[in-house]
């Protein structure tokens, strides 16, 4: 039988990539849809991007999944979402990666556009959209800290990485996967 596959792709400056792989799977895109890729869900932990949503008067086909306490915090905004994350993880695609990692739906996820899992870079497509102070110079490191709870659910991991940069070693169940694409 075929393993069952999702991509979640995150903010960071490599998720471009994943529009050259023709994944085969699900996809979970991570806060307001910049991209434009068929996707399943929407991962958003964060409740500035909920007012963008609200005060923009967006509307999505997909499920946003988020936390309970969130979920009850935007109530009054009608936006449809399911508060399944009973973890939250510091930014969304860790979220997202934690919940699918533990419903056991998926035999393997891929991560896009993740770049503090192997750099310094926090940056974040959605600060286009919404205009974030400057980010504390470790909180790549605080992210990889967040990190370490998604790989030890012991769920397979493959992250889509530019060539040229140096991958971590987070365990025998996180695999590397270079793109002949650079940053």
């Amino acid at each position: 039988m075929a393993k069952k596959q999702l991509a979640i792709i995150g903010n960071g400056p490599s998720r471009d990539i994943y529009l050259n792989k023709g994944f085969k799977g699900d996809v979970c895109i991570c806060n307001i849809p910049q991209i434009d890729v068929p996707y399943d869900y929407i991962s958003i932990v964060d409740r500035k991007a909920m007012d963008y949503i609200h005060n923009n008067n967006l509307k999505f086909n997909k499920p946003i999944l988020t936390t309970p306490q969130l979920q009850k915090e935007i109530q009054k905004y009608n936006i449809k979402t399911d508060g399944c994350f009973t973890r939250k993880l510091m930014n969304s695609a860790a979220t997202a990666a934690f919940y699918f990692a533990t419903t056991n739906e998926y035999d393997m996820i891929w991560l896009f556009g993740c770049n503090a899992l192997w750099s310094e870079t926090t940056t974040s497509s959605q600060d286009e959209l919404i205009p974030r102070p400057k980010r504390q110079s470790n909180l790549h490191n605080q992210w990889r800290g967040h990190w370490k709870t998604v790989w030890e659910t012991g769920k397979n991991f493959i992250i889509v990485y530019p060539y040229g940069e140096t991958p971590e070693d987070y365990g025998k169940n996180v695999v590397w996967y270079t793109s002949k694409e650079r940053n």
